[in-house]
């Protein structure tokens, strides 16, 4: 059985920093091979190259600038994630994108989020999205200034309604704990529509533990807890959907 791939989590996050031993410990014995440990300004995408230089070809790491962030980052910052991106050999750029369930500046955050458009593609490297309520918006911005570009919809929650319109664009869907709370039907019923071809599996670590670690810190091992929940929904057995989700993460990311 192919080792699962944990797409997207956050390795530098004090809860979790210092215990990559024990974690990739754990990963082994839960069957996950991989890990993308994500950055999100330009402390977190150091910490994460750092990460990934320990363990090469077991850990990886992106570039990113976070849009709840948009207000903070100066010219300073910024042209330090584009150094960070150019130097340390990310696999992607993210976690980049739009969120207007905090106070951050749309207008800052969209400004923001096309430099980060621009910087991968001057690098030929995917995005890594982050969409918390403003479905309607990155996708008008993606398909405006993204187009032809490898795109992934992190922790995907637009729905079905959405499911289409990303598809057509050529996104790949990334499922994290949601789909296995019980209140997490409308993501059961989105995984129902994406095509097993454009899908991957996350934990989004630390945050958002699948049942039965829900209201725990998360980590990657329990990204096996999501796979087992979409193998369910898309009725197929738990080792095809590792299989075909793993082949998924590294045709997109290049690894």
């Amino acid at each position: 059985m192919a080792g699962l791939i944990d797409t997207h989590c956050h390795l530098d996050d004090e809860r979790l920093v210092g215990e990559e031993k024990d974690i990739l410990q754990r990963c082994r014995e839960a069957g996950v091979g991989i890990c993308v440990t994500i950055g999100t300004d330009e402390i977190t995408s150091k910490a994460a190259a750092v990460l990934a230089s320990r363990h090469p070809g077991i850990i990886y790491h992106t570039v990113g600038a976070h849009p709840n962030d948009a207000d903070r980052f100066t010219e300073v910052e910024l042209s330090e994630i584009e150094g960070l991106a150019r130097e340390t050999r990310p696999i992607a750029i993210g976690e980049v994108g739009l969120d207007y369930f905090h106070s951050a500046d749309r207008v800052k955050q969209k400004v923001l989020f096309a430099r980060m458009i621009r910087l991968a593609h001057q690098i030929s490297l995917p995005l890594v999205i982050h969409d918390r309520d403003a479905h309607e918006d990155i996708y008008q911005q993606l398909k405006m200034e993204a187009s032809g570009m490898k795109i992934l919809m992190h922790c995907y929650s637009a729905g079905t309604a959405f499911v289409e319109r990303f598809l057509d664009m050529g996104c790949y869907f990334s499922v994290a704990g949601p789909v296995t709370f019980k209140n997490g039907q409308d993501v059961r019923d989105a995984v129902k529509l994406i095509p097993l071809d454009r899908i991957v599996v996350e934990t989004d670590a630390p945050y958002l533990a699948p049942h039965p670690n829900r209201g725990k810190r998360n980590e990657p091992s329990f990204v096996k807890f999501t796979a087992e929940k979409v193998a369910e929904v898309k009725g197929i057995p738990f080792s095809e959907l590792a299989e075909v989700t793993t082949n998924n993460a590294k045709k997109f990311f290049g690894i």
